[in-house]
């Protein structure tokens, strides 16, 4: 699948594993997407703040803040931020936590281990729906 992402188009990782954040990272910046990276949620919704950030992938466990409760607080900030597409990732892969993540207000989720071919897949049909016109 061909993309051409408008540019810039900035993204928020929010991921308490390096490792899993790096490859993360690496992929995205090789679609030519600007990436900021944090450990935890308390670190992403700093970033989120500071920048105008067009996507968020956060990981659902992680220590300060999860990613239930991340989600829970962009969606209570005022528009533009607290609308930003959200993609939560979980290694857990029980149907009510699904449930559970986009009753949070994500819009979508997938489990891990990660294809990071699904994962941009996944991010760049998040950005269509969020910033197509119609």
């Amino acid at each position: 699948m061909s993309r051409l992402w408008p540019e810039p188009t900035t993204i928020l990782v929010v991921e308490d594993d390096q490792a899993t954040a790096r490859i993360i990272q690496a992929r995205l910046e090789m679609e030519g997407l600007k990436v900021f990276v944090a450990a935890n949620g308390v670190e992403g919704l700093e970033i989120l703040h500071r920048e105008e950030i067009d996507l968020v992938t956060t990981d659902l466990m992680m220590p300060a803040m999860n990613g239930f409760r991340l989600v829970q607080e962009i969606r209570d900030l005022p528009p533009p931020k607290g609308r930003v597409p959200i993609l939560l990732i979980s290694s857990n892969q029980n149907e009510q936590d699904m449930v559970r993540c986009l009753a949070a207000g994500a819009d979508d989720y997938m489990i891990k281990p990660l294809s990071a071919q699904v994962l941009v897949e996944r991010l760049w049909r998040l950005h269509q729906r969020a910033f197509s016109p119609g």
